[in-house]
């Protein structure tokens, strides 16, 4: 191939595969620079030259500072679903299993350091563009506690769960525990739960406290009948 061809080759319209790398490289180096600087300070401009890219690449992708952002959050938000939430076969094999195990899949999730970076930035610009922070909660709280909830709704659908609790509200505030704590904690600057034993430490602390709380009793077994 001629060095006229390359070139060629080159200025033309990229595959599928590229167009999707290059994707992946714009989401990622705009979270990482909004998650550093937050959303004010960061410009369409500094991303494309972070990222090596020509600005109107990203304006053909993203038509503003705003949508790029929101496309980071919800991208961020799917992550999560599909790192964390467990298959159908557990859920209806083992739900209560199912509902751990997403507890401590998320748990690293929400205490890695581009979900602490991009809620510093929520918590220290959230005022000003409220908007974001409504995207936030629909792209990645809401379909958080949505699972949650749905998991839950298994573990009591299975009759493991003392009747009359509520199950959006014990859902809420079992991933408060959970997840919203040590994320808390982590933004204030504390240095906890950095490695994967910590982590399930407090887990199985943090579980056994909350289920003692609502599982219902094991079913007493009747006289005559054999122990397991």
């Amino acid at each position: 191939m001629t060095e006229q061809n390359q070139r060629k080759k080159i200025s033309g319209r990229p595959d599928s595969r590229m167009s999707e790398e290059l994707d992946v490289l714009i989401l990622k180096t705009a979270a990482q620079l909004f998650g550093e600087q937050g959303y004010a300070a960061t410009s369409v401009e500094q991303i494309a030259a972070v990222a090596r890219v020509g600005k109107q690449t990203i304006y053909r992708r993203h038509s503003s500072k705003e949508s790029l952002f929101k496309t980071v959050i919800a991208e961020l938000g799917q992550s999560f679903l599909v790192s964390a939430a467990p298959s159908e076969e557990m859920v209806s094999t083992d739900p209560l299993l199912a509902l751990r195990n997403t507890m401590r899949m998320l748990l690293d999730l929400v205490l890695s350091p581009e979900t602490l970076s991009l809620s510093r930035t929520f918590i220290a610009e959230g005022w000003r563009f409220p908007d974001l922070v409504d995207h936030a909660g629909a792209h990645i709280f809401d379909p958080l506690e949505e699972l949650t909830c749905k998991l839950l709704g298994a573990v009591a659908k299975a009759g493991l769960l003392k009747e009359g609790y509520d199950l959006e509200g014990t859902s809420r505030m079992l991933t408060g525990l959970c997840l919203g704590s040590p994320h808390q904690q982590m933004l204030f600057g504390r240095k906890i739960l950095l490695t994967p034993q910590d982590r399930d430490a407090y887990l199985d602390n943090a579980w056994a406290v909350f289920m003692t709380g609502i599982l219902a009793p094991p079913a007493p077994v009747r006289s005559g009948a054999k122990r397991p």
